[in-house]
């Protein structure tokens, strides 16, 4: 069964602008042609909470007849969500109504269901394993999600209007990568950020090493479609999809449909990137009997692909990985002394790593993984982790045998590590150097600069700016790429007042660079 929490972190129902039209499914429930009554969505969205609510319940007491009967509710109301389409096939299956089953079945992986792993291990889905067309499933089950991907692509082509007059969309295939990219960004950012990629894939594979061979090449799996909008399509996106939080998420990889949007070119793409290529790996992680692959818990998830959001490249090309905001949270908590302990942290299940105080969970996480990084030790760790994966899920025996030693005494040198890591810059403009004038969040590739408000400020005296105007957008610092406000406050904390760097600015489609002499704090 899946649950209302999985539905938000790994689904994604529409495109960015428009929905993606599906063929109205030939058996199940039907969306009304005409509502009885009218409801907001307030309405419609507090029905289809009380009715997963129930339907959990349901499924909790085992009353299978109850939860078909729920879902059949349900489903109207979010009739392009895979999950509750599942959630049906799953309730009939174990009502042994096996014919229907394989339908709703057929209907989820329509809608974007695509974990094969998943279908053979739920134990809702097992009275069903033996029907024929569960197994036909099975067998054509790749070529499924390789065409839907294809679909997808498709739909994302007509919905951006790639290459039509006015749409600021272009559509790029990288063959090396597998992926397809529909970006709104400057050419020359993006084509930046498309090298990035395989900085980022080169340095994946110093810590997962290269796929199993039985595995096949990344060319063989599904293409996925990465969207980077413009700012106004992605406000659009991320409020349909995370509501009144919208503005404190940077992007989403949805696995099940293939497909990664990212706000920006920095931290949040880098981090959704790396999310790609781990899933990619957990794939691969099966036998050559059993193709199921392996499925990581949240924390191991977030805490590795949370290290790239802020990280430099070393004299040999390594990754570095830096302190940052979220590295900042954990060391507050192991000087207050309320760092998680790692033995009831690294059981946590989904559910309680999002709880109520995701942002720790997070900075937990990422705190371990620089820990292991920081030792030399994460490359070590992930190869114990998926060698013994069938024996200890949690990554406690992966430590002890990267370490040579019991777990207590590595955990004790982490939190003395984390007290007196550095702490990173929070707020520009309040570390050692700083640039002589404000700078804005920008749209995705670059803080924006404004000269005005600092002008002000300073009694309408003129700002030395090297020429930059309010407006212009800074894209790199001293030939390191910025594209966003923590790029900045990482790149400025290894300069000092009073040094003169090279800033790389755009101004509309034009590139240019200036000279800036820092200044103290402001």
């Amino acid at each position: 069964m899946h649950s209302r929490r999985t539905a938000l972190n790994v689904s994604l129902a529409t495109l960015l602008v428009t929905s993606i039209a599906h063929a109205q499914p030939a058996v199940g429930p039907q969306p009304p042609t005409a509502p009885t009554r009218t409801i907001t969505q307030e309405e419609a969205d507090r029905e289809k909470d009380r009715l997963e609510k129930a339907n959990i319940t349901a499924f909790d007491q085992r009353d299978f007849s109850k939860a078909e009967a729920l879902l059949r509710e349900l489903i109207p109301l979010d009739h392009e969500n895979f999950v509750p389409w599942y959630n049906l096939a799953c309730a009939l299956s174990m009502q042994g109504k096996l014919d229907e089953a394989c339908k709703m079945l057929q209907q989820a992986i329509a809608r974007g269901f695509a974990d094969l792993r998943q279908m053979n291990a739920d134990e809702h889905l097992a009275p069903l394993r033996e029907h024929p067309e569960f197994k036909a499933i099975v067998r054509r089950f790749d070529e499924v999600v390789r065409k839907r991907a294809e679909r997808l692509i498709e739909d994302a082509r007509k919905t951006f209007r790639v290459g039509e007059k006015g749409s600021p969309y272009t559509l790029v295939r990288d063959e090396v990568l597998n992926l397809v990219y529909v970006s709104a960004f400057d050419a020359k950012l993006f084509d930046q950020a498309r090298t990035e990629a395989l900085k980022l894939e080169r340095w994946w594979r110093a810590i997962a090493g290269d796929l199993p061979k039985h595995a096949g090449s990344t060319a063989a799996q599904p293409p996925v479609l990465v969207i980077l909008p413009t700012r106004a399509d992605y406000i659009v996106w991320a409020q349909k999809r995370f509501g009144d939080r919208f503005d404190r998420v940077g992007g989403e990889y949805s696995h099940s449909e293939r497909r990664l949007v990212s706000m920006d070119l920095g931290s949040s793409w880098r981090h959704e990137f790396w999310h790609v290529l781990h899933w990619r790996d957990m794939d691969a992680r099966g036998t050559q009997e059993d193709q199921l692959g392996q499925r990581h818990p949240l924390w191991v998830m977030e805490g590795l692909c949370s290290l790239v959001e802020d990280c430099d490249t070393g004299p040999k090309g390594e990754m570095i990985v830096r302190p940052n905001w979220r590295t900042n949270i954990a060391r507050r908590l192991a000087r207050a002394g309320n760092l998680m302990p790692w033995e009831v942290f690294m059981g946590l299940d989904q559910k309680r790593f999002m709880s109520s105080t995701p942002s720790a969970m997070y900075a937990q996480a990422r705190a371990i993984f620089m820990f292991l990084a920081e030792k030399d030790k994460l490359a070590a760790w992930y190869g114990h982790y998926v060698t013994n994966f069938s024996d200890d899920q949690s990554g406690r025996v992966a430590m002890e045998k990267t370490f040579g030693t019991p777990i207590k005494p590595i955990e004790k040198d982490y939190r003395a590590w984390l007290k007196n890591i550095p702490e990173a810059p929070n707020e520009l403009g309040r570390g050692p150097a700083n640039l002589p004038f404000d700078v804005g969040l920008g749209a995705g590739d670059g803080p924006t600069v404004d000269v005005d408000l600092i002008a002000a400020f300073a009694g309408n005296k003129p700002v030395p700016t090297g020429g930059m105007r309010t407006g212009d957008v800074i894209t790199a610092l001293n030939d390191e790429p910025v594209r966003d406000i923590y790029d900045l406050m990482r790149v400025l904390a290894i300069c000092q007042p009073g040094q003169s760097v090279k800033v790389d600015y755009r101004r509309g489609t034009k590139h240019a660079t200036a000279m800036v002499t820092l200044v103290g704090p402001k």
